[in-house]
């Protein structure tokens, strides 16, 4: 029992690595305020959380900030993109309402698969750039490579981070369960647990 508890023990380690996360949180959600500094955000996040999961910790406060300017211009740019391309896969969904020809149900298989991959690069291009140095188009080329080669644990991440979403939108309980739990844990906990799997994949691709 003394050693659960000493500062080596599991207890202790467990209650620093809470708080770790809830500040990391803190510092995520206060850097996304503005939206447009939110890709640039998700960088720093998997840049704090990546570390935390290869034993690399040296401050939370220090690697967020230094991963949020070293990478503010790329971040900010892949946003500016994902956006772009998620607005005109909203206007097609929209368009769709109102088409009823031959082709409807090809139109709804290919905007399916297209979304699958725009929501795959929304969540694994941010930790891309957080721990590989690349240009953009480097970036989205190897992330949907990285996809091909090792679809199960993609898929897994996929899963824990879209997860949460589609829980806040089964009843009223969940989403006000989900939006307090998203307040003080919730980001970095999910980018803290994908960072175990994403962490593994990246193992094959590091020299």
């Amino acid at each position: 029992m003394e050693h659960i508890l000493k500062m080596e023990g599991p207890v202790y380690h467990f209650l620093t690595r809470t708080v770790e996360l809830f500040v990391l949180n803190i510092l995520f959600i206060v850097c996304s305020i503005p939206i447009f500094t939110m890709g640039a955000s998700i960088t720093a996040l998997y840049s704090v959380t990546l570390k935390m999961v290869r034993n690399e910790d040296s401050g939370i406060y220090s690697v967020f900030i230094q991963a949020f300017k070293q990478n503010f211009k790329q971040s900010t740019v892949i946003l500016s993109l994902l956006l772009i391309v998620g607005i005109v896969l909203f206007m097609d969904y929209s368009l769709l309402k109102s088409y009823n020809g031959n082709f409807a149900f090809l139109i709804i298989l290919s905007l399916f698969f297209f979304s699958f991959l725009y929501l795959l690069i929304v969540i694994m291009i941010f930790p891309y750039v957080a721990r590989f140095k690349d240009t953009t188009k480097d970036a989205f080329k190897n992330v949907l490579k990285m996809a091909v080669a090792n679809p199960y644990p993609i898929i897994l991440v996929m899963i824990i981070a879209i997860g949460p979403v589609i829980l806040m939108f089964l009843s009223p309980f969940f989403f006000v369960l989900m939006l307090y739990l998203n307040l003080f844990l919730g980001f970095s906990l999910v980018a803290y647990i994908n960072s175990f799997i994403i962490r593994n994949l990246y193992a094959k691709y590091e020299e």
